[in-house]
């Protein structure tokens, strides 16, 4: 069994719940069954409906720290053999003192820590550039975007022709949208491009649903979309998207469709940049140092909008990238280090 530690609520958005989702979801597909182990209630539910066993702490998701003996106790009682930990607040102490008990996966976006751990997954396009192997001599890497981990939809999808004109524009904020970004931008993005109707996702954790609802029923080209099933099939039914940075952008890759990209979070930079450097995807800047952001984001998408060999361009970079088979590659190197784990105690 693979258990897995990650929590989602309003202030960290549901990043890091569903991407690790998709690797339990993978791993499902291949007879393993997992575990999610959380510090609150905040994300449970969608785990039972997701058909998943999850453990809660009771803890606080920002002070990892005061969990590691719970943890520690856990992992005897439960005999985990691979322990994926996907969390901005782990501690040295609280790596190391897993990592002497279990075979332990760490989900690295930011390359800040020098942790122990036994596999470090980053899947960043810019992780072929970080200095690794140095800082953790005796781990092994699984970095770049082939390791991104999409749902199963976004798995080997058939290729899509542009349409020259751009009628429908997808936007999207993650979980939560804690400056409402997609409804500024949406008001002024609807009087600017009147021929186009722009597709707004709502997350889980939206505080602006009602606000989005009254901009819907006052523009017709304004559409709110909530809890999406098929979410690949959304992106590809529209021409460009506007999105923040995140797990969302290696979606909008999978599917090939041009991309207006923002950060409204630190964490997000270093994703953002590197994309903007690649020069696959447009950037917009920091939401959050830009009070004329709309403006920034509009006439970003105006360049994307009159430009057809661009967009072009762009879409085959994208999908050249990132295949949408990264869940199943990680579940199988976690399997393995779950197989790796037993040999290892019938030879002890």
């Amino acid at each position: 069994m693979l258990f897995i530690r990650a929590d989602g609520n309003p202030k960290i958005g549901t990043g890091h719940i569903m991407r690790c989702l998709s690797i339990a979801q993978a791993a499902k597909r291949q007879g393993c069954p997992c575990t999610f182990i959380t510090a609150d209630h905040e994300m449970t539910q969608l785990l039972e409906q997701q058909g998943f066993r999850y453990i809660c702490l009771d803890s606080e998701w920002d002070h990892l720290d005061l969990e590691t003996a719970r943890m520690e106790q856990l992992i005897r009682q439960e005999s985990i053999q691979v322990l994926l930990i996907d969390s901005y607040f782990v501690t040295l102490d609280y790596l190391r003192r897993l990592h002497c008990l279990t075979h332990v996966a760490y989900m690295d976006d930011l390359n800040e820590f020098i942790y122990p751990c036994s596999t470090l997954v980053n899947y960043s396009i810019y992780a072929a550039q970080q200095d690794y192997s140095s800082r953790y001599p005796n781990t092994k890497y699984l970095l770049g975007p082939q390791y991104v981990p999409l749902r199963s939809e976004f798995q080997d999808l058939p290729g899509r022709r542009l349409r020259r004109e751009v009628r429908d524009v997808l936007v999207t904020t993650g979980g939560s949208d804690p400056l409402n970004i997609a409804g500024r931008f949406a008001e002024s993005a609807v009087q600017m491009f009147p021929s186009v109707k722009f597709h707004i996702v709502a997350g889980r954790f939206n505080q602006y649903r009602t606000q989005l609802e009254h901009l819907a029923q006052k523009h017709s080209d304004i559409q709110i979309h909530y809890n999406v099933e098929r979410m690949s099939e959304l992106i590809l039914s529209c021409d460009a998207a506007v999105s923040a940075g995140g797990s969302t952008l290696y979606e909008l890759c999978a599917c090939g469709v041009p991309t207006v990209m923002y950060a409204l979070a630190d964490n997000q930079l270093p994703g953002t940049e590197a994309f903007e450097r690649s020069g696959m995807m447009l950037y917009a800047g920091d939401v959050r140092e830009n009070k004329f952001f709309t403006e920034a984001l509009c006439d970003k998408l105006a360049v994307l909008s009159k430009d057809y060999p661009l967009r072009k361009l762009m879409s085959e970079w994208m999908r050249q990238t990132v295949d949408g088979n990264g869940a199943k590659r990680l579940a199988d190197e976690l399997i393995s280090g779950i197989t790796d784990e037993k040999r290892s105690l019938l030879w002890a």
